[in-house]
């Protein structure tokens, strides 16, 4: 996020490789000592060389001065990247002709910043570089750009300098009549800003977290998702790395990711697994609250309540499609209590135990008997062949909220103690006895689903029901024992279109989390750390969510009719006229403040000029709350 925070990354190379000359040094300490030895070997000269700076800190390194110098240029090499549109402008040049010069005030080698270019296709043959170290002259006092055009002729309207610096790059080359562009992309966009502002972690955690966003902002490669470079490729590395951190802090082997909110986290903690970045074992596990509440169906007076408690209306169709009835082959007494509930008309409590108590006394009821039965026989084969029914220390992770699916879990292995790591728990969750031990990154209450009302907590709700869920793949039905007497999940059908979209984002996840994991392995040591920050990420990004987020949302996601509320649905649908009343109505009573960044972003997606009212909305935000 700064230059400078590339010291910090130096610092912990240098206490790997020399523990005894930086022991007693902190980070802190070893950054200003850096910056303190640059400005000494600047002193009474116009640029200093790398070297000259590691002779200054002799003090600390002694005889190990080359020791220092290769370990900050391999950071260096390891931490640039090209920019988008730096690159888009070389290659518009390039098209009309003109010839393209490299000029940095900067002391490491011309030869090293040469390579960088070269290597990231940059730099090509018949460029030149001009590097102050080089030629103790900068562009900052105008010496360089004089020896540039001494060296390659011409006059200097014949140049035209585009770079980020306000003085060296733009008002001292037009005050030597150099043509000059004053570069802005570089600088932390307003998410950014906040994030950072929000973020309470060190220095180095903050500048890895928000750097990796602008990296992926700044994506040369031109397949940046924002969606995916903004929340889901940091927030499913910090879940990952939370996971990895709680059970090298607790001596847990092997992690259970499961399907599919799973998905995405559990491709992070395999890549720290299989590049030597943790011992901890990651294994991605199919199951769902229905297959496993379904298999644990030992006795139906007790077992099927579950099915009356799931969000929504419960309808006699519903009911019959979770007891996997076919209603055309009912008894006629069973088929005689349907019609008098009718398909359609929402079923009482009271109408639930009449059902239920008919059911225990029909064929129907010892053929659901009979299936949860086979179920519950593939289910834990199923388990215990992918190892999570069995010896050694394990957790199962997931979204969380009540304890759900770790309930059915233990219900359906008793024998085996669950445990649990999740991203969100509910005060409400199930206790010890029923599901077993858990733990949370984020504890919010949803005691009731109207009650989730407050902005943070609709925010994290979304997370749960529309993001994290992108795997390219449908729901698990249940178990089976194919032909190979082994036991395997079932899958619901999934759109092959919106397969492909998932897959394409799940692809993104992966080459962020191939580019980042060292990095952030490096900057959140613990697992306090992770929840803190993603705490943060999540809800700044759901403060105000950029507008391409939401269209990558609105393209990869299918609208759900049972929603946590209203508010919940502004992820997903775009702009209707209706939401103009509703800003008149923020307006009017000069509250609900926190909504303004939903209204701006979904103002955003609107038709011209009403595209406008985002813009206008951000503007007046500060002043509603």
């Amino acid at each position: 996020m700064d230059p400078t925070d590339v010291f910090r990354l130096i610092y912990h190379r240098l206490s790997r490789d020399l523990p005894e000359q930086t022991d007693g040094i902190c980070e802190d300490a070893f950054v200003s000592a850096r910056i303190v030895a640059e400005r000494r070997a600047r002193k009474d000269r116009a640029e200093t060389t790398l070297a000259a700076i590691w002779d200054e800190l002799a003090w600390m390194v002694g005889d190990n001065r080359d020791l220092g110098v290769e370990a900050e240029l391999a950071c260096e090499r390891e931490l640039l990247y090209p920019n988008a549109e730096i690159l888009s402008v070389i290659a518009s040049r390039r098209e009309q002709g003109h010839r393209i010069v490299f000029v940095s005030d900067m002391y490491l080698p011309a030869d090293f910043l040469r390579s960088v270019l070269e290597e990231n296709g940059v730099m090509q043959p018949g460029d030149e570089i001009f590097v102050s170290s080089s030629h103790d002259k900068t562009k900052h006092d105008g010496d360089l750009y004089h020896h540039v055009m001494e060296d390659l002729g011409g006059s200097p309207s014949d140049y035209f300098m585009t770079g980020d610096h306000r003085h060296s790059d733009h008002r001292k080359p037009r005050s030597l009549g150099l043509r000059s562009k004053h570069y802005r992309g570089h600088r932390l966009n307003g998410f950014e800003k906040r994030l950072n502002d929000a973020l309470a972690t060190s220095q180095l955690s903050r500048s890895i977290l928000v750097g990796s966003v602008r990296s992926g902002r700044a994506d040369h490669r031109g397949t940046g998702n924002r969606l995916v470079s903004d929340f889901l490729g940091p927030a499913s590395l910090l879940w990952a790395l939370w996971t990895v951190r709680r059970a090298e802090e607790g001596r847990i082997d092997r992690l259970y990711f499961m399907a599919r909110d799973g998905f995405l986290p559990f491709l992070a903690a395999d890549y720290l697994k299989n590049t030597g970045l943790t011992g901890v074992e990651s294994h991605y596990v199919y199951g769902s609250r229905y297959s496993l509440y379904f298999a644990s169906i030992r006795d139906l007076q007790t077992d099927l309540q579950w099915i009356f408690d799931q969000p929504g209306d419960l309808t006699t169709d519903k009911l019959l499609r979770y007891l996997r009835l076919d209603r055309a082959a009912l008894s006629p007494q069973m088929n005689a209590l349907c019609d008098e509930f009718g398909q359609d008309a929402p079923m009482s409590a009271a109408d639930f135990g009449r059902f239920v108590d008919m059911l225990a006394q029909a064929d129907e009821g010892r053929a659901v008997l009979d299936d949860a039965a086979e179920l519950r026989r593939a289910a834990r084969q199923y388990f215990e062949d992918v190892g999570l029914i069995g010896a050694g220390s394990s957790a199962i992770v997931d979204i969380g909220w009540h304890l759900n699916v770790q309930t059915a879990l233990q219900s359906l292995v008793p024998e085996q103690r669950m445990f649990g790591l999740y991203l969100y728990l509910s005060e409400t969750r199930r206790n010890f006895r029923q599901a077993g031990r858990a733990e949370s990154m984020i504890e919010l209450n949803i005691a009731h689903r109207r009650a989730a009302t407050p902005p943070a907590l609709w925010r994290h709700a979304t997370v749960a029901e529309h993001l994290f869920g992108m795997a390219p793949e449908g729901s698990c039905k249940g178990f089976e024992f194919g032909e190979d007497g082994k036991a395997h999940p079932v899958l619901q059908r999934m759109d092959p279109e919106e397969a492909a979209i998932r897959q394409q984002i799940a692809d993104e996840v992966q080459a962020f989390v191939r580019e980042w994991a060292p990095l952030y392995m490096q900057a959140f040591p613990t697992a306090q750390v992770c929840a803190a920050a993603f705490r943060a990420l999540s809800d700044e990004f759901f403060e105000m969510p950029t507008r391409e987020a939401l269209l990558t949302i609105r393209k990869s996601v299918r609208l759900s009719r049972e929603a946590l509320n209203d508010e919940s649905s502004a992820l997903v649908s775009g702009f209707h006229l209706s939401d103009l009343g509703h800003v008149l109505n923020v307006l009017r009573r000069r509250k609900n403040a926190e909504a303004l960044g939903w209204l701006g972003a979904k103002f955003s997606l609107a038709p011209r000029p009403l595209d406008m009212g985002g813009k206008a909305l951000r503007k007046l935000r500060p002043y509603l709350g």
